[in-house]
């Protein structure tokens, strides 16, 4: 399996690296989250080994489980929705989360992360798509979302926003889904400058989302293999 590892990190690296020389980008501007959900604790220390410090899960159990067994300099992004009675648990492992969607959640957060005495990384999802089975603020309510996360909770530090767009949308639609996405991020970025990351792209849009401005992809089984 370590070397299956090694080959796909290095393609996948190879391939960001193209983009971002397509896209006039610095490498160092696009932050790798390996989705590590239901991977087994010995497939993260693998990835780390290789360099990998960036680890996404979508769990907030797996989440508490892998953080206190996994080395302590590990960034752990929490990337999955998120349930009230779990948030004690992502205030206290999690350095980043990429699922705000609610002010009830981030007061939740804000006041739990106060206990802990600590600051977290955020993002606003939103729901590009208007999917029912998805969750995230409606595009239209996302400024006003980010105006009061940084107005009202201090221990969030807004980063930017997190998209899902649809992945078995036909090509037309998925150039008009990135085009909503790219315009939102200038408007928000025209009212917090601050909010310059964007949390899009995974394993079978990647490249094209660096192009499109991506810093943060979440890049699971063609990196670290088949979950268990």
């Amino acid at each position: 399996m370590h070397k299956g590892l090694v080959d796909r990190f290095g393609d996948i690296s190879n391939k960001i690296q193209v983009a971002c020389q397509q896209a006039q980008r610095s490498e160092e501007e696009i932050k790798l989250v390996a989705v590590s959900k239901l991977q087994p604790v010995s497939v993260i220390e693998k990835a780390y080994a290789l360099g990998i410090n960036n680890f996404g899960e979508n769990y907030a159990q797996e989440l508490a489980e892998k953080s206190s067994a996994c080395p302590s300099d590990i960034i752990w992004h929490f990337i999955g929705p998120i349930q009230s009675n779990k948030i004690n648990l992502i205030a206290k492992h999690a350095s980043w989360v990429h699922s705000i969607d609610r002010e009830k959640v981030a007061k939740k957060l804000n006041d739990a992360l106060e206990v802990e005495g600590k600051k977290i990384h955020a993002l606003i999802q939103v729901n590009i798509d208007r999917e029912e089975s998805k969750s995230g603020v409606l595009p239209e309510q996302a400024i006003d979302f980010a105006s009061s996360l940084i107005a009202h909770y201090p221990n969030l530090i807004l980063e930017g926003l997190m998209f899902m767009p649809k992945i078995n949308a036909s090509k037309k639609a998925k150039m008009n889904t990135m085009k909503k996405i790219i315009d939102l991020q200038k408007s928000l970025l025209s009212k917090i400058p601050s909010c310059t990351h964007l949390s899009l792209g995974t394993s079978n849009d990647f490249e094209e989302s660096i192009l499109k401005g991506s810093t943060i992809l979440r890049i699971g089984e063609s990196l670290l293999g088949k979950r268990s």
